[in-house]
């Protein structure tokens, strides 16, 4: 009869896996994960994301620009409090009136409260701005972790080496790198649920939004798309057709897939269809 393992059993096994010290991070790693003989799952997975985490730069965990709720300087608050509502965030960068890919404040939903009586004026959003924290794309998610911990900043926005915002990222979700997803009640079941959508009016088609990650899709629609150079159904496009310009009506044939941009700006896809052969 076999024996179960009882608190004798594991303590032996644990010092005997604490006897030979790891003498590189891929040791450390396997140790870690070795640990799920003693500890509990979600406990080894904490350890894992706080070990991941000096090897995770920020531009692979923050909210592209193209997705960022963009608010400037020069608008009436008035006008963009329904933007501010539906998007149920609690931050907002807030963009410079000349330059839109600059970031010049951050706007605190509570600092509205005190101001939302006063309908009777006008209300400089950026009388009520606050500073800023800007790091790097290429800045390691431990170092802005304890950055916005020690400087008590939930978000900061995320630079390029040309100085233009690339996105932001937040403390909520650098801590998920680290105990997984954190939902909140604004959360939908599945937030990328409405990434890819059925094209009604062409049988067999689909309509993929440019941020859709590549590796939704392939799950989605079964493709086997890579990973290796960019993450995005959008960035997969830019890196075929090789510009920027003139993006809206092209047509991109990758493997058995044909994509056909929908809806672009100047410089970024928006909306494409795609259709498998």
């Amino acid at each position: 009869m076999r024996e179960e393992p009882g608190p004798s059993w594991t303590m032996r096994g644990l010092k005997k896996w604490l006897s030979t010290a790891p003498e590189t991070r891929d040791e450390l790693m396997k140790l870690v994960h070795d640990s799920r003989k003693f500890l509990e799952p979600d406990t080894v997975d904490m350890l894992e994301g706080v070990l991941d985490l000096p090897a995770t730069q920020i531009r692979e965990i923050m909210t592209p620009r193209p997705a960022i709720v963009s608010v400037f300087e020069d608008d009436a608050l008035l006008d963009i409090l329904p933007v501010l509502i539906e998007s149920a965030h609690s931050r907002f960068p807030i963009f410079s009136a000349s330059d839109q890919d600059t970031v010049v404040g951050i706007l605190l939903a509570k600092d509205l409260l005190p101001v939302l009586g006063q309908s009777n004026q006008l209300i400089d959003v950026k009388s009520l701005m606050r500073q800023p924290v800007f790091v790097p794309e290429t800045a390691r998610s431990d170092q802005v972790l304890r950055m916005l911990k020690h400087t008590q900043t939930h978000i900061a926005i995320v630079v390029d080496e040309y100085g233009t915002t690339s996105g932001i990222v937040t403390l909520e979700d650098l801590l998920e790198e680290i105990v997984g997803e954190i939902e909140d009640e604004h959360d939908v079941d599945d937030p990328l649920a409405e990434y890819i959508v059925p094209d009604h009016e062409i049988s067999g088609a689909w309509l993929v939004q440019a941020l859709t990650p590549i590796e939704h899709f392939n799950d989605v629609l079964s493709a086997d798309f890579s990973t290796e150079e960019v993450e995005t159904i959008g960035g997969l496009l830019l890196q075929e057709i090789g510009r920027v310009s003139d993006l809206e009506g092209q047509i991109v044939n990758l493997n058995e897939w044909t994509f056909k941009i929908l809806q672009a700006d100047a410089r970024s896809i928006i909306l494409v269809r795609a259709v498998k052969a």
